[in-house]
């Protein structure tokens, strides 16, 4: 059975609201879906500025968004612990983060743990990716290997399933890819694995110090561009320096991994070399 759900356009009734709270501007704060509506305020003359924050680091425009540093930190830290566990039980650990359209957050989720990672952009190979776990687990001491899913990574001849209503941008909830991939190595080598969803437990805690660093920073510029009377700008950081830019256009959808210069579609890997010279948050050279 079909899901269904109907949109409803709020925007002269949020309009009537800032026009009742006399509001001279408004700072939107937020990933894709909120910059979009932002967007559409700056369209009726409202004054807007906008500030990205995602943990999946995919809005267009900017090379990072506020939460993506912290995001990082966060599943490093719970790989690192889980480690031992996987490693105990001599299994294949399957560690599913954010990223519904993007695959950032895994792909730097692996960069810095040295694990294998899956990202929407790119359909993996089922049966080599089970090789190439099977090989790391073989290869291991302790017998055990690793890998990242995004939410919305997937494989050839496979989609990953939503369930429930949509929300007011379309979207459903994803059903567990790690789950399903889980169920694929079983069936097919017979090798038993530890699931594990991080994707809430990377909401949690406090800022580091790169998001509180560029948050204050973004806050500051967001200020500075309203007193200088701008608007329809978003803060960004392009090419390592902070910019101010055009709030995107929400028809062009999140911003996505360059596969040709971020992504080893042989190994299911983040590139590593050829790296002299181009920015920290590097999105292509």
């Amino acid at each position: 059975m079909g899901v269904t759900s109907t949109a409803f356009d709020v925007t002269p009734g949020v309009l009537k609201n800032v026009e009742r709270l006399a509001l001279d501007c408004l700072i939107a704060i937020g990933g894709d879906d909120t910059l979009s509506y932002a967007s559409e305020l700056d369209r009726h003359g409202m004054k807007v500025i906008a500030v990205p924050k995602t943990m999946d680091n995919d809005v267009r425009n900017t090379e990072y968004c506020i939460g993506f540093s912290t995001a990082i930190t966060r599943a490093m830290d719970a790989i690192d612990r889980q480690r031992t566990t996987v490693a105990s039980h001599e299994r294949v650990g399957i560690f599913r983060v954010f990223g519904r359209d993007a695959g950032y957050t895994a792909l730097y989720t692996a960069y810095v743990t040295g694990l294998r990672c899956c990202i929407p952009e790119y359909k993996v190979d089922l049966r080599h990716l089970i090789d190439l776990l099977i090989c790391d687990k073989r290869d291991n001491p302790s017998n055990y290997s690793l890998v990242i899913l995004s939410e919305g990574a997937e494989w050839q001849g496979y989609t990953v399933k939503e369930y429930g209503e949509a929300d007011a941008f379309g979207h459903r909830r994803k059903m567990s890819v790690a789950e399903d991939l889980s169920d694929e190595i079983k069936r097919t080598i017979g090798e038993e694995t530890v699931v594990s969803d991080l994707t809430y437990d990377l909401r949690s805690g406090s800022p580091d110090f790169v998001d509180r660093l560029v948050a204050f920073t973004f806050a500051g510029m967001a200020m500075d561009a309203l007193e200088e009377g701008k608007s329809g700008l978003m803060t960004a950081i392009n090419e390592g320096r902070y910019a101010m830019v055009r709030i995107p256009d929400p028809k062009l959808g999140p911003r996505r991994v360059d596969i040709a210069s971020m992504y080893n579609t042989d190994r299911y890997r983040p590139q590593y070399d050829h790296k002299l010279g181009l920015p920290i948050f590097l999105t292509r050279p």
